[in-house]
C-alpha cells in the first residue's frame, strides 16, 4: 500500500515538467522572455549608479532557479573584465542591487518551475 501511494506521488510530482514540456516552442520562448525581463526590470529597480559613473557598462551573467534564488555567483563576462577591475565602486553597486533583489519575486506568476534554471545576461549602464 504504501509502495502504490508512493508511486502515485512520483508520478503526480512529474506531471508537471511533462506538461510544461509540451508547450510550443513559441510558448516557452515567450515565457522565458517574460521571466528574463522581470528578473531585469527587479535588479534594475534595486540598482542605483554610483555618482562619476556614467557612460560605464559592465555585462553580467546571471543563473537562477525559478524560485527566485541564485544558482551560482553571478559571472562578468569577458568583454566587461576591464571596466569591472577599472572601477570597484560600480561593481560594488551591483552586488548592493543584487542583494537587495533576491530572491526574485513573482517568478512563479511567469510559469517558472522552483527547480527549473534560468541564465541571462543583465547589462548595467548608464
Amino acid at each position: 500500500m504504501n509502495r502504490f501511494l508512493a508511486l502515485f506521488i512520483l508520478i503526480l510530482g512529474l506531471g508537471a515538467p511533462i506538461a510544461a514540456a509540451e508547450m510550443a516552442p513559441e510558448e516557452r520562448a515567450a515565457q522565458n522572455r517574460a521571466i528574463a525581463l522581470s528578473v531585469e526590470r527587479q535588479i534594475m529597480d534595486c540598482w542605483s549608479l554610483p555618482a562619476g559613473y556614467e557612460g560605464k557598462r559592465v555585462s553580467v551573467r546571471l543563473a537562477f532557479w525559478g524560485d527566485g534564488y541564485l544558482d551560482e555567483e553571478p559571472v562578468v563576462l569577458n568583454e566587461s573584465l576591464r571596466v569591472a577591475g577599472k572601477y570597484p565602486v560600480f561593481m560594488r553597486s551591483i552586488i548592493a542591487a543584487l542583494d537587495r533583489c533576491l530572491p526574485f519575486a513573482g517568478l512563479a506568476e511567469l510559469g517558472a518551475e522552483p527547480h527549473e534554471r534560468f541564465d541571462i545576461t543583465v547589462h548595467f549602464q548608464s
